[in-house]
């Protein structure tokens, strides 16, 4: 109860499932992580559900409990339990589920993308409400089958979509109630250690180089194929730093080889970071992206914060933060274009105001999101 003179106010607190792939560092894994960092405990009573145990799950407050799938537990004994749930001809995941949802009677199921959509015919099953917050636009998609998706439009009771880009394709697929919670970050935890000098140098970049900062992982999607007719346009003092995970497929080795016998010493992997990732993001001159697809990227919002240029196709919410005098955004797959940016970017940096692109970054300030956030998860009844 809270006192407010004479009256008395009830704080209906609300019961939280969230349930996601990993909690790892990837963009919506750490809006996530940020949300359930900054949630007011006193309204939310949250429980994470990981399908595996990523790197910032240990980084929880105390009070924030967390589980994954027996199949994943090292406890020998939970392991012993699951192989008996099998011998008795019971779904391990499901009846997981269906004691964690008695023990914390949460009043919804909150799902953080769209990769689990196995455990929405577990909540189908016990009727519990779910609100699916989509990161996704159709090109990943194709990551689940027809009837995934189909079950995910069906069974939510309410979207989030991180850009208006996503609550468009949520609407034409028959969506109900679909809000929308642009990205942000925590500008807090967006600080650097060493001077971007220091980290070229060590690179073995020159200071007549011009640095161009990729960040995310080495697929198809992120445009790692673009990096070679790229080059081929770029003057050789223009370099290109791609920070993220490296993905083993067929594809990523053709470009790494090409570049390494094509383009020597043009493009760095650094692979993926963690206490070094600001170090290095902040090196860059810029920031480019050359996404086919991207819902409203947060590495945009990290160089934006530490006031990098951004250049990119028009891959999705690119088009929602960049404005006027903090970059340029091409039409998708126009390297002529896009070439024809990176250059204005490169030579007139006096167009691009290093505490205008700051304070567009501070727009999605983490205060004011949470804010948003709260107030939709208030609203669902």
């Amino acid at each position: 109860m809270l006192e407010k003179g004479a009256s008395q106010v009830t704080i209906q607190m609300k019961r939280i499932i969230f349930i996601t792939q990993n909690l790892g560092r990837t963009g919506a894994e750490m809006l996530l992580w940020y949300s359930l960092l900054n949630l007011n405990k006193d309204k939310f009573k949250s429980h994470l559900f990981c399908s595996e145990k990523g790197a910032l799950v240990d980084s929880l407050p105390s009070h924030i409990k967390h589980s994954i799938p027996y199949k994943k537990n090292r406890n020998r004994g939970v392991r012993f339990f699951r192989a008996i749930l099998k011998i008795l001809k019971i779904k391990p995941l499901e009846y997981q589920l269906k004691q964690l949802q008695k023990e914390t009677n949460a009043d919804f199921w909150y799902f953080n993308t769209i990769v689990n959509p196995e455990i929405y015919t577990i909540a189908a099953k016990l009727g519990v409400k779910i609100i699916t917050h989509f990161h996704e636009l159709p090109m990943a998609y194709n990551f689940i089958t027809y009837d995934n998706l189909k079950q995910i439009i069906n069974y939510s009771t309410s979207f989030i979509g991180c850009s208006e880009a996503v609550c468009e394709k949520i609407n034409d697929m028959g969506g109900k109630d679909v809000r929308l919670l642009y990205g942000f970050i925590d500008q807090n935890k967006v600080s650097f250690r060493k001077s971007a000098d220091e980290v070229k140098s060590n690179l073995g970049f020159s200071k007549q180089d011009f640095i161009w900062v990729v960040s995310g992982t080495t697929t198809l999607i992120k445009g790692i194929d673009f990096l070679i007719p790229l080059l081929n346009l770029l003057d050789e003092n223009v370099k290109i730093l791609w920070i993220g995970g490296e993905e083993k497929r067929g594809t990523f080795f053709y470009v790494k080889s090409t570049l390494e016998s094509k383009f020597p010493g043009r493009v760095k992997f650094t692979g993926a970071l963690a206490d070094d990732y600001y170090n290095y993001l902040n090196c860059g001159d810029a920031f480019l992206s050359l996404s086919r697809e991207d819902s409203f990227p947060l590495v945009m919002l990290e160089a934006a914060t530490l006031g990098k240029p951004i250049v990119g196709f028009n891959s999705g919410g690119i088009s929602e933060f960049v404005k006027e005098g903090t970059g340029i955004v091409v039409e998708q797959g126009n390297f002529n274009e896009l070439v024809g940016a990176m250059t204005i970017v490169k030579n007139q940096p006096e167009k691009f105001s290093v505490d205008k692109i700051k304070n567009e970054a501070a727009k999605y300030r983490i205060e004011k999101q949470i804010s948003i956030l709260e107030e939709i998860l208030e609203s669902i009844t």
